[in-house]
This record gives C-alpha cells, structure tokens and sequence, in this order.
C-alpha cells in the first residue's frame, strides 16, 4: 500500500445507520462545487474509491463507476483523468454511493468492510492545495430514501440489486434531498493499524461500454398500436414518443439479439403530476413455469414466446423531479428479454421517450479465430459455437470472473480455472486471470488449510476440490506466463491446501477421506448431474466416506504443482509430490476398481447399480490412475459417443455389459472430458471431436445466444465454464500451445484429420504476448500431400522455436517465424 495514501480522509453521512429493514442498504450522495478561471491544459487526476460501489459525476455527466470488487486485504481504487469533463466556471461534482449494509446476509456478491466510506483525492500535492479535490469535511452529502434495494424476490438470492423506488412523492423527488456537511473517519493510521481498506490500484482494463438496441416487440397488451411501440423501442434513428393515457395499463415484452449485460436507461417527459408505476421484469428466457425458484427451471426453446418471462424486477414510480425524468439503475442488469409493465396515474397521462440499453463487460480483445474453407456444414456450427462461446466468456467478465451474471455475479475457483484457460485461447490476456489468482489466494485460511471457493464474497464457502482447481490455475499461468515472481507468492497456500488434504488420507487404507465437515461448513460438490441431486455429490461419498474423484483430483494436482515448484528453484518439492501422487494412485487402483472400471467411493462396499460415473473414468487418465492402451480402452468403454461410432477396444478385455450406464458429466465436466481424450493420445479425440459438441448444438437449436450452466437445474443461461470450444479449436484442433514455460518454446501438433482445409489464428501468450500464431493447413488436389504452415506475426523476436508434432508422428523442431511443410 502507498503509505501517501493514508494521508487523506475517508469520509460518510454522520447520520447514517448501517442496518435496516425490508432492504439489502441503501444510496448516499455527496457532492462538492470547484471553480476554476481556466481548464487545466493537462491531466487533472483523481484517486477514488467508496465502500460499497461508487458513481461519479461531473456537470452531471456519468463519468465512472467503481470499483473493483476487493476485500480486506486489497480494496482498489480507480485513477481518473477527470479533465475532459471539466469547464471554466462551476463545475458541480457529485458520487453517488452504493452500501450494503455490512451486518447482513444479502447481497452475497459484494464484499464490504465493516464501516462505510469514501475516499477521493488528487494524488498530486499540488494539485490537491490547488483545487481541493480530496475527501474531506467541504463536501455536501445527503441520504437518498426514495430507493430501496429489493430484498423481497424469489428469483434473487444473492445479488439484491435490483431497486424500488418510495411511491411517496414528497420522497421520490431527489430536489427533496437534505444536504449537511460530510464528517471525516476518525481512523487509525499509525503503529501498524490502518484503515480497514488497504488500497490497492485495480488491477484490470475499465469495462467496455457500447449501445444495444432491441430487435423485437412481444405479447403486447396495451391501447398503444404494434407500429407505435416499434417506433418508440426499435426506430432508434428517429424515435417517436409514446403517450400513455391516464388510467391506462400496458404490459409489452422486449427482445434483445443477445444475451447481454447492459445498464438500461428509461426516459420519460416530466409528467404534471407524478404515481406512474412502471415495473421492469428482467429475464434470460422464455420458459415454463419454473419447478423451484430459482433453482430448478423448465427451459426449452428460448424464444417461445408462449410461454413466461420469468425473473427479478425493479419498480419505478415517476416524481416531478427534472425536465425529463429518468430512471436508471445503479448497477448493470442481466438479460436477453425484458418486460415492460406500465400503469399510468389516474391524475395524468405519461409521456414514455425511450430506453436506452449501453452494454458493459470487461474489454476482452479477441486475437484468436478460425475458419473452415469448403466445409460450409462444419463452419456454419464450429463459427457458431466460437462466437456463443465468446460472448458466454465476456458476459461473465466484469469486477472479476462470474459463475454467471444473471443470478449471482460470484468468482469460483472451478470456474475460474476454465475461464482463464478460455481467455489465454481467445485472446492471450491474463491480466483478469493475475486479479482472479490473487484474490482467491487472499481468501487462503491457515486455520482451515483452503481457500474460500470463491472471493471475493461477503459470505464464506468452503468446497475443498475447488481449493485444488485454484492449484492448477497457478499452475496453468505459470506455463502460459513464466512469471516466477508472480508465481512464487502462491507456493505456501498451495502446499498447505495440499497438506490438508494428505492429513485426510486413511492410515489403513492410503486414501483421502470424505471431508469431515461435508455434512456441515464444508461441501464437496463434484458435478451437477441428475443422479447426484440435489449437492451435486455422488452417492458413494457417504456412504463408504471415500470419493474416489478427490483422491484423482488431488493427484492430479499434486502433479500439476510439481511441475511448477521443480522449475522455480524446488526439485526436492516437486519430487516429494510426484511420490505422494503415486502413493494415492497406487490406493486407488487397489481399492477403487470393479474389473476395469473405476468406483465413485471404495469398490468394497460399491453399489453396483449407480457407484459409477463417466467423472472418474475421465480422472483416472487425467490423473495417472490409467495409462497407455489401458486408457484408450477406458474411455473408449465409458463415453458413448464412442460406443455409438463402433469404436472397439484395443485389447480384448471381458465385456463390461454387466456394469450400469454411467453418470455423464455436465458441461464444466465435459472440458476435462477433452483433456483425457488428448491425454491418452492416437486418434481417440480426433475419432469423437465431432460427435462430442452435441450438448453445445443442442442449445443453438433452443436458441440460446450463451452456453448455459448445466442441462440439470437449467437455472442460468450464461455460464462461462462451457466454453469449451475456445480451448479445443485453438490449443487441440490448431494444435498450439506453450511447448515450455512462458510460451519458450511453441508447440504445434495440428489435428490435420478433422477438416481437410483449416486457417486459425492463436495468439501467444508469455514473451510472445500478443502475437498470434496464423495457421493454416490444405490438402492436395492429388489428396495424397497437406501443405501446413505456420507465421508468427506481432512477435519481436525472430528466433522462435517451434517443435513440431504430425499425426504421422513425424517430429522436428525449426525456428520461426514462418514455418511450412509438405506431409
């Protein structure tokens, strides 16, 4: 932390109460005049921050929202060039902050220290004695009790911020609030105590901001015409107005082209008299009424519009607050279509100017893409499945990495592992991946030996395997960056995450038990599958007090983390974890197999009826349980897909027809299910690569615009854990990737059998970053030859060595940057 930083108050409402009733916090405003005789010809920049989030305005110009979801150990602040937005004469500055109160429950995905705050100044001493830009007893501030934020819906359990404003109109009119003098915290700066916010610059990009527009009016129940509607919501280049008679009532319903996140802007003309209501559903689908709310649903074809928007709401009523009244939300809204419930005054009509939607997310710069050049059945879907996959990864990118945008906005450690691997593939940008690796490392209890299964978060969960995957992203930057500094912070959390879980191993039976705390604090979910309702835990796990997939994760990850301890300066450590591997795996081969196949818990006491799952197939090869032709043969026993395409083991073995169907994974499983079917070599995943997207097509024919969380719940319809084709099409199909740590060494090892013509473009991460690696291969007319060829492009160095693999197994290291060959 900048000690300078210290020198600067925090400010607050003296009058305000950090609790309240029927609402999950509460809006402050503050605001400040400057005057100034001249625009300063530079940059005039500001430092700010607030607990919970902030709005800042200038001249009544929406200028920046922030910050950076933080925690206790890392609160962000935002460094602000607010020169452009400045005038000669009065300026009028104003922040509008967003607490959650702190003693409370809601609002689950917002962390937040235990008083509130803001903090703003200019970092320069000059310029702060110069304009007074800095918090401090002269700013004006007021509470705001015309909102409230809704705590009181089915649909939303974890992000309550959804509002509804006071019917009041002597409350719902801003002119109404009261303005006194701000107070300055008194606290500690001294003798090691500091501020319970230990600032921190953000550390990622400013979200991206661009104008959205419907395509399509639905269900429409209103007086209004069709065609009136159209030119008020959809003709954006010559908006008509719509008047809504007094007494009136209409409901419409709003289609986007996409799922997206946007901030929604709704303009009315000032009315005469205010109590207008409009009520504001927001929803991901058209759907069935749901089977629980919100976490069983019934989803077909999102676009049937027979069926119901379903979702969270804010309601407005309309004051007679400015010339144009407006309501916009503080915080960004999630949806693919929106209903509109307008109730007009009995006292006067309601003028309605328009909605305005200004989509946000994290500026994902996407360097990667293919195309599949006379295969146009192949390219329409693969093109497909690539851009969903984007626009489902980038959804679910904001403060952080999301689970998923619509319901609860959370970084998971699971997910986040996907999610970095899926941004390295699309776009070789790990500067949310370093945010995302560090902030989970910041939840690291000694206490308990894990990280949190996701930061940050204002409630505490602990899911142990999700501690490992966190490992493993580590891991995964480490050979995508080589950042041995960045690195070498994480080394003590990881050995003792994986310390814990060697104290769980069973003295007679050399395994890592079930968690003692499964049943309470802790939860080891696994997977979301319809057998393992309603934890997402196999069976197996209380009954034997064994899983099997935990013993398989954390070898694999004890692995994973021996690579990475062995090349940054620890080789007695990465040998110590190779030979625990290979003592659990030893276990689990002895006592977690029927015949060939692998048991979710303790083949001893396995019930034979539902004890297996394609889970632990997949882990077994990932983990080193199974090897060689032993593997081949496993999966091709345990995935349909090869099963329907006749594919035969290698080596004859008994028939497993005896043995139930297994449990299937879901699509954050099905990634992993990739991983082994590369793992184990030959011509497995190019044999089944096109008959695996079938949970992925299956969507774009329900007219989804993002992959959805799992085919189980079907709870949200944007979740980034499926992304899988970024990863697949870029690091197997083009068949680059690191060779060597940091990207020392490019691997090609193209998967030249899938489609007869293919260009790509990868980009490179580590020294190479952001260069793109153009690939291209094309069979011979004779059919006989393929000529391949790579270019590097945006790479400085000349001199890069590229280690070249070919399914004719035919091997050869050159230099780049442009390599071409004839097979």
């Amino acid at each position: 932390m900048d000690s300078s930083l210290l020198d600067t108050d925090w400010i607050w409402h003296p009058d305000w109460v950090d609790y309240g009733q029927g609402t999950a916090g509460g809006f402050v405003h503050f605001r400040k005049a400057l005057q100034l005789d001249h625009v300063p010809s530079g940059p005039l920049v500001i430092q700010i921050t607030a607990d919970t989030k902030y709005k800042l305005y200038i001249n009544h110009q929406n200028v920046h929202s922030g910050p950076v979801k933080g925690d206790e150990h890392m609160w962000f602040y935002d460094e602000l060039d607010i020169q452009p937005f400045l005038k000669t004469g009065v300026n009028h500055i104003g922040i509008k902050v967003l607490r959650f109160f702190h003693a409370s429950a809601h609002a689950t995905s917002f962390p937040r220290m235990p008083i509130p705050g803001l903090f703003v100044r200019t970092p320069d001493k000059e310029a702060r004695a110069k304009f007074g830009i800095q918090s401090d007893d002269s700013w004006e501030t007021s509470l705001d009790t015309s909102l409230i934020l809704r705590v009181d819906q089915d649909e939303d359990d974890f992000l309550h911020v959804y509002e509804k404003t006071n019917p009041d109109p002597g409350i719902s009119s801003t002119s109404t609030l009261q303005w006194i003098r701000a107070v300055c915290l008194e606290l500690p700066k001294s003798h090691g105590i500091s501020p319970p916010w230990v600032l921190t610059p953000r550390m990622i990009p400013v979200a991206k901001v661009s104008p959205l527009s419907f395509q399509e009016i639905h269900n429409i129940q209103s007086s209004i015409p069709l065609s009136a509607w159209e030119d008020c919501l959809l003709n954006k280049d010559n908006r008509a107005p719509l008047v809504f008679p007094r007494g009136s009532v209409h409901h419409v319903e709003l289609e986007l082209p996409h799922h997206a996140t946007a901030w929604p802007t709704f303009r009315f003309k000032r009315p005469d008299l205010p109590g207008s209501r409009l009520t504001v559903t927001y929803s991901e689908a058209y759907e069935d009424e749901p089977l629980s709310t919100p976490y069983a649903r019934s989803k077909g074809d999102r676009r049937d519009t027979n069926k119901l928007l379903t979702g969270p709401q804010d309601e407005y009523y309309t004051s007679q607050a400015r010339e144009e009244e407006t309501f916009a939300p503080f915080h960004f809204r999630t949806l693919r279509f929106m209903a509109l419930y307008i109730l007009v005054s009995d006292q006067c009509p309601l003028e309605l100017i328009g909605v305005e939607l200004d989509m946000t997310h994290y500026p994902l710069d996407v360097l990667g893409g293919f195309s599949i050049p006379g295969a146009p059945e192949h390219d329409t879907y693969y093109q497909k499945m690539w851009r969903i996959s984007v626009r489902t990864l980038t959804n679910c990118m904001h403060d952080c990495y999301e689970d998923c945008p619509f319901y609860e906005q959370l970084q998971y450690a699971m997910d986040v592992r996907s999610s970095c691997l899926f941004t390295y593939a699309a776009a070789g940008d790990d500067r949310m991946a370093r945010q995302a690796i560090v902030q989970l490392h910041n939840s690291y209890r000694p206490g308990v030996g894990l990280i949190a299964s996701r930061s940050p978060s204002h409630q505490l969960q602990i899911i142990p395997h999700f501690s490992l995957f966190w490992i493993c992203t580590v891991a995964d930057h480490f050979q995508h960056y080589a950042d041995a500094g960045f690195t070498r912070r994480f080394l003590a959390a990881c050995d003792g995450i994986l310390e814990t879980f060697a104290r769980r191993i069973d003295s007679n039976l050399d395994l890592v038990s079930a968690s003692q705390e499964a049943l309470g604090t802790h939860w080891d979910f696994v997977d979301w599958t319809n057998e393992w309702r309603p934890m997402g835990i196999p069976p197996a796990a209380k009954r034997t007090g064994f899983q099997t997939y935990t013993n398989m994760i954390y070898a694999y990850t004890l692995r994973a983390a021996a690579s990475v301890v062995g090349k940054t300066g620890r080789p007695a450590v990465a040998s110590e974890y190779e030979s625990r591997a290979d003592a659990v795996i030893e276990a689990v081969r002895a006592r977690c197999q029927v015949d060939t196949l692998f048991t979710d818990g303790l083949a001893s006491s396995a019930d034979l009826a539902e004890d297996f799952s394609q889970h632990n197939q997949i882990w077994a090869v990932l983990s080193g349980a199974v090897t060689g032709g032993a593997a081949h043969d496993l999966l091709v026993r345990s995935l349909p897909a090869a099963r329907d395409m006749g594919l035969m083991p290698s080596r004859s073995v008994q028939d497993d027809t005896q043995h139930p169907k297994l449990t299937e994974p879901s699509m954050a499983m099905s990634f992993y299910m990739f991983r082994a079917l590369s793992a184990v070599g030959g011509r497995l995943y190019d044999d089944l690569f096109h008959s695996l997207w079938g949970p992925w097509k299956a969507q774009i024919s329900q007219n989804l615009t993002t992959w959805c969380e799992d085919d189980v719940t079907r709870r949200s319809d944007c979740h980034a854990w499926s992304c899988a084709p970024l990863y697949e099409f870029m690091f197997e199909v083009a068949g680059i990737y690191p060779g060597e740590a940091g990207w020392a060494v490019i691997a090609f090892k193209p998967r030249l059998s899938l489609f007869r013509d293919f260009e790509c473009r990868v980009p490179l991460g580590g020294r190479l970053a952001p260069g793109v690696a153009h690939v291209s291969w094309k069979r011979g007319r004779d059919e006989s030859t393929t000529l391949i060829s790579v270019e590097l492009q945006g790479v400085s160095e000349k001199a890069v060595p590229i280690r070249v693999e070919l399914p004719n197994g035919q091997r050869e290291e050159y230099v780049g940057p442009v390599v071409s060959l004839r097979v």
